[in-house]
């Protein structure tokens, strides 16, 4: 191989091991940050939740609407006692890095799945979106 072509396959190497190394990270980051959110959400810390988000979840819903689907999933749902990864996605663009992670979850009252958007600034990942779907949260 010549010499050049070397070069070449090392810098391809160094590519994808730095982008690797990043996601990693990133999925790492957004995987602590779902744990968290499970322990405030347990401790009815819904205020917490919110403050520590991104500024665009902050931006899309009032703290008072945030906070009382934090308390519905909380009073109808109960305390998260397993929570299992079912996938995540990860999308890169001019806005940021942005994590998103699926959780099939296992209430005290019963089972729910989580999906959670965290965009990524540093070392931390902020709650940029969270749904839940449950059948116990239906409403009459």
């Amino acid at each position: 191989m010549k010499p050049t072509n070397r070069f070449v396959v090392f810098i391809i190497l160094l590519v994808v091991l730095q982008v690797s190394c990043g996601v990693k990270k990133g999925r790492e980051s957004a995987e602590r940050a779902v744990e968290k959110f499970h322990t405030q959400l347990n401790a009815g810390q819904f205020h917490e939740i919110y403050a520590e988000s991104d500024e665009g979840f902050r931006q899309a819903i009032s703290e008072a609407d945030a906070t009382a689907l934090f308390d519905a999933v909380r009073r109808k749902l109960g305390i998260v006692q397993e929570a299992k990864s079912s996938g995540w996605h990860v999308n890169a663009n001019t806005a940021g890095t942005f994590w998103t992670l699926g959780y099939d979850v296992v209430f005290s009252e019963g089972k729910a799945v989580e999906q959670f958007v965290f965009k990524i600034d540093g070392e931390k990942a902020l709650l940029f979106n969270y749904n839940v779907n449950s059948p116990l949260l239906i409403t009459r």
